[in-house]
């Protein structure tokens, strides 16, 4: 890497702006020294906000320096109070942060219909979301697909901080100080109105510093430890005198998670949904080993196995584990070492030794819910809330796969009015080479007028209005499935041992089984191998598949067991 300008410094790959405050107004700013993001990884970006951030900088420090003239010859006692009050607010400020999230998360616990309806507080929407924020959202239509309630609780916790981070932020840039101008009126009744003003604006400072921490896992380079040693400052070295340079950081860098991350997507080319799932394994990956991520050599087998502890310890599921966070992992360090970047893979040989508990494994809808959701279906308005349920029921397919259905994939063939589960031609994707498959569509689908509404539609994808065609975006398919998964939940079905979308499959298989379809045809409809020696030479026609799929009563009938 190519030395950094003076004032520069970088921390997982991004880069910030270092500097040092003039030390006649270190007492009221706070501190000694300043470090913001400048939100980016490009470094000529970069260096053209650094600028701005300077002159930014610079000028919060001339108008600390004149407020101080102005006000310097009655209040230097009330400002010497300044730090001290800031300090305080900003404990104030993380244990609040805290409170809020033990409460959010006993109250979505026990009441997860209430939850997923917002009562406990608006969930995030893909307005919330600017441009290069679209990878967040995607995460979180992930979350809310598995089904992981603790994630999702997580993801809000951190959405609804990034919100108040960025009202702070603009709190700052506008001067509405208003809020903090009260508060700051409350600890110091009859302050002058300059003093008001600097104490509101150490309150925003330093509330930031304290949420920016939360929300990065770690303390700010410009934070004392605030609870320990009676509010004790971490140790700083003597500022140096106004506009002199501060140590040059060093000017190479090894190679860091992100960079293995992007050079591994750019030559394997994975789907949008992997990049999806594992941009944030890689987040907490480098939650987990803090700065060994940015040099991949420096992260050990010893990591690893924390990072492994660390997850068996939050209760995720030992499957999960395995294929989905260790397998991210031995995949980027095979990858590094394949390539020279890396001497060995600390990950080899890791594994989760524990079983899946009984009372933890993910089940499907009994007879009783299927009816109640496909009731819910076809009262609803959007044809994508109405015809996806039915169809996940009528054919046992994964709802990313008939989500994706256009016109052209539903017609006619020897007889049977058929679905064919393609990837769409605007860069969908299915699961594998046996997800492919043509499907009769059940006689309940007939009648509720299925055919219809394909007829009306004319062309074009039936669910969603267009994609990107980009292979490495989320196809706009994805977005609907998920939309629907919290639409379900919303809808009372919070079971969270219940997947909203994916229990219809479980339950297509355990109907299919007990209405005494094989298992073959089973799999032949829902895009199944079938990992029997004979499978390979077995082949299941439309006509095997539509006598079977009439055994299949839609909408079930209440009350009969699935033993029966």
């Amino acid at each position: 890497m190519a030395k950094l300008p003076e004032r520069m410094m970088t921390r997982s790959g991004t880069f910030y702006c270092r500097i040092w405050v003039p030390t006649d107004i270190a007492p009221i700013y706070g501190r000694q020294i300043v470090v913001r993001s400048l939100r980016t990884k490009d470094l000529k970006t970069a260096k053209s906000r650094l600028a701005r951030k300077s002159v930014e900088l610079e000028n919060q420090f001339d108008e600390i320096r004149a407020d101080q003239g102005a006000a310097a010859s009655d209040s230097p006692t009330i400002r010497a109070r300044f730090l001290d009050i800031a300090r305080d607010h900003a404990i104030a400020a993380s244990d609040q942060e805290f409170s809020r999230r033990a409460e959010l998360f006993s109250q979505a616990t026990a009441a997860p219909a209430r939850f997923w309806r917002g009562e406990f507080g608006p969930l995030p929407v893909p307005a919330d979301f600017g441009h290069g924020e679209q990878d967040a959202y995607t995460y979180f239509d992930h979350l809310v697909a598995e089904g992981d309630f603790e994630k999702v609780i997580a993801f809000v916790n951190r959405f609804r901080l990034g919100k108040r981070i960025k009202s702070l932020q603009s709190m700052r840039a506008t001067g509405n100080f208003a809020e903090f101008i009260a508060i700051a009126k409350g600890r110091l009744p009859g302050m002058s109105g300059p003093d008001s003003i600097a104490l509101g604006r150490l309150l925003i400072e330093h509330e930031l510093d304290a949420l920016r921490a939360i929300a990065e896992g770690e303390p700010d380079p410009s934070l004392g430890d605030l609870r320990a040693g009676n509010l004790r400052q971490a140790e700083k070295p003597e500022a140096p005198a106004l506009h002199s340079s501060p140590p040059t950081a060093p000017t190479a860098m090894p190679i860091s998670l992100d960079e293995l991350f992007e050079r591994w997507e750019a030559e394997t080319d994975p789907s949008a949904s992997t990049l999806s799932s594992w941009r944030g394994i890689m987040r907490d990956l480098k939650s987990f080993v803090g700065d060994k991520a940015d040099d991949i050599t420096r992260i050990t087998a010893e990591d690893i196995v924390g990072w492994k502890d660390k997850l068996v310890n939050a209760k995720k599921a030992a499957a999960t584990i395995s294929r989905g966070y260790l397998g991210c992992a031995r995949a980027l360090f095979r990858f590094a070492v394949a390539n020279k970047l890396a001497a060995s893979d600390p990950s080899q040989g890791i594994k989760v030794a524990r079983k899946t508990k009984a009372g933890k494994k993910m089940l499907g809808y009994t007879g009783e819910e299927v009816a109640q959701l496909l009731d819910l279906a076809s009262a609803a308005p959007e044809p994508w809330k109405k015809w996806l349920p039915w169809l996940a029921a009528a054919t046992g397919s994964r709802i990313g796969e008939v989500a994706q259905l256009h016109v052209s994939h539903v017609f006619e063939e020897d007889g049977y009015h058929v679905v064919k589960i393609t990837p769409a031609i605007d860069a969908g994707s299915i699961k594998n080479a046996e997800s492919e498959r043509t499907v009769p569509i059940h006689p309940a689908l007939l009648a509720a007028g299925f055919l219809e509404f394909v007829a009306e539609k004319g062309q074009g994808p039936l669910f969603y209005g267009r994609s990107s065609g980009d292979p490495k975006r989320k196809h706009a398919s994805k977005g609907v499935a998920n939309r629907l998964a919290t639409w379900i939940r919303a809808n009372g079905f919070s079971d969270p041992r219940k997947a909203p979308n994916h229990a219809l499959r479980h339950w297509f298989k355990t109907e299919a089984a007990r209405v005494g379809i094989s298992d073959s045809v089973a799999d032949a409809i829902q895009g199944h191998t079938d990992s029997s020696s004979s499978g390979v030479y077995r082949h299941i026609g439309l006509a095997l598949m539509a006598s079977a799929l009439e055994k299949i009563e839609l909408p079930p009938r209440r009350g009969v067991s699935l033993d029966a």
